[in-house]
């Protein structure tokens, strides 16, 4: 099993840096008005998508996966929430142009083969005047090993620094990037966010926070390739802990 089926198989809502807690802090910062037009890319198990439906959201959800597609309507299910699912890739998306208020992604662009694909992409589905907010890992400072090391562990092809990432949204044609948060608890780099804050530590909530409507194939927990993985996960996490941070990178399609 790869890291994508073992996420859809324990039907994990929140494999993202700073977890369930680090949307929800964003949610509070960013605001959401009833009736905003959102799309999430890489939506999993939809986690994210019904609390943006929640907080009164018209949500579109996206995700590549069957298998997370389906468990994200049963989640969506479970709390009575109107959301409309769909299949697709994120250098593709089946949508139509100058649709959405915003586009949601989080820790999924950086899977991406070309992620300034994806970013035209997001571009393209927004309105005019429209936002993507991209939730991203980043590299603080280089080292040899590093994205070998994640290519082998979660198959993306590599790891942009936080400057690159930014790079990358304006050569998509945004405008006003900038980076959020996180929590200032952890910030090998000290840097700053919109809150005032520091940067923030790997957490990755897996395994941890309470999540009432997830869906686990019980049988796939037997797979000795699941406990190994998430093994091989915090050790990575911890091995490379002074050279990683993320944020929420923000951008404005031109209106």
């Amino acid at each position: 099993m790869n890291y994508h089926e073992i996420i859809a198989a324990v039907g994990e809502g929140s494999a993202h840096p700073g977890g369930f807690k680090g949307t929800l802090d964003f949610m509070e910062f960013i605001g959401i008005t009833p009736g905003l037009r959102v799309l999430e890319v890489g939506c999993g198990t939809g986690r994210t998508a019904c609390l943006l439906a929640q907080m009164g959201a018209q949500v579109t959800a996206m995700d590549q996966s069957i298998v997370m597609l389906e468990k994200a309507e049963q989640r969506a299910q479970q709390q009575q929430l109107q959301i409309e699912w769909i299949q697709g890739n994120i250098t593709a998306i089946p949508l139509r142009s100058d649709t959405y208020d915003a586009v949601i992604a989080e820790s999924v662009t950086v899977f991406a083969a070309d992620p300034v694909k994806a970013f035209r992409e997001y571009h393209r589905v927004l309105r005019k005047g429209g936002q993507v907010w991209d939730r991203e890992l980043f590299q603080t400072q280089p080292h040899p090993a590093l994205e070998r090391e994640m290519r082998e562990l979660y198959g993306n092809l590599r790891l942009p620094d936080a400057a690159a990432w930014m790079r990358m949204l304006r050569d998509a044609g945004f405008q006003e990037v900038r980076q959020w948060g996180p929590e200032p608890d952890a910030a090998p780099n000290g840097r700053q966010n919109e809150k005032g804050n520091g940067g923030g530590a790997i957490a990755f909530d897996w395994q941890n926070a309470w999540d009432p409507h997830r869906v686990i194939d019980l049988e796939a927990l037997q797979d000795p390739a699941v406990g190994t993985f998430f093994r091989e996960n915090e050790a990575f996490l911890q091995r490379y802990r002074n050279h990683l941070s993320y944020g929420v990178f923000l951008a404005q399609k031109a209106g």
